[in-house]
């Protein structure tokens, strides 16, 4: 009998203030989409804005890139750091192709997979070199990611700051250092800074 009467009040109640608890939901309503819609265009708004961004970007480094050779322009999809290398996008390449990016190497093409190639970076290479009219090979890196390059004469005409190239003339970076020993001789070379690249150009020659 209780539950009976609950029902009837309630029947009577939306009866009685039908217009205002309408009102009531529509402007709910109205408010809650509303919302919804905005959040919505600004989420659009900023994709769109990250896109022209992306885009400006990709059109600056292609415009910077200046070659003889054909060239193949691609992202890195990833940027393995612990085991020295990255991870681009598409596999029409060779192995031992070079990749650079505007300022000079960064490594070579060292593996190609279904749709993405492995990019050995520079300082693991073992790449040879050139400096003036000698030649040296890429061993390593120091602490500040310099290049370390071993395998060179005594007797040579190289100075701190000369200019380091591959036996293909890409630019690698300058000599900052140089030991003659006995037992060690080797060049620290400063090279291009290999972090926070996000395009590249896969030389084809």
């Amino acid at each position: 009998m209780k539950n009976n009467y609950l029902i009837y009040l309630l029947v009577i109640i939306s009866i009685l203030f039908r217009n205002p608890i309408l009102n009531l939901i529509n402007n709910f309503n109205s408010n809650f989409f509303l919302k919804d819609n905005n959040i919505e265009i600004k989420l659009l708004e900023e994709k769109n804005r990250l896109l022209k961004s992306e885009y400006q970007n990709l059109l600056d480094f292609k415009n910077n890139i200046k070659f003889e050779y054909n060239y193949t322009i691609c992202n890195i999809m990833k940027n393995n750091y612990g085991f020295g290398y990255y991870i681009i996008n598409g596999d029409n390449y060779s192995i031992g192709d070079e990749v650079i990016n505007e300022n000079g190497l960064i490594g070579v093409i060292s593996k190609i997979n279904n749709k993405t190639a492995e990019v050995k970076k520079i300082y693991n290479t073992n790449l040879i070199v050139k400096i003036n009219n000698e030649t040296g090979k890429i061993i390593s890196k120091d602490k500040d990611n310099n290049l370390i390059i071993k395998e060179i004469s005594n007797y040579n005409d190289i100075s701190l700051n000369d200019l380091v190239y591959s036996t293909n003339d890409t630019y690698i970076g300058k000599v900052i250092k140089i030991k003659y020993d006995v037992l060690d001789n080797y060049l620290t070379v400063k090279t291009i800074n290999l972090d926070n690249i996000k395009y590249v150009a896969v030389i084809s020659r």
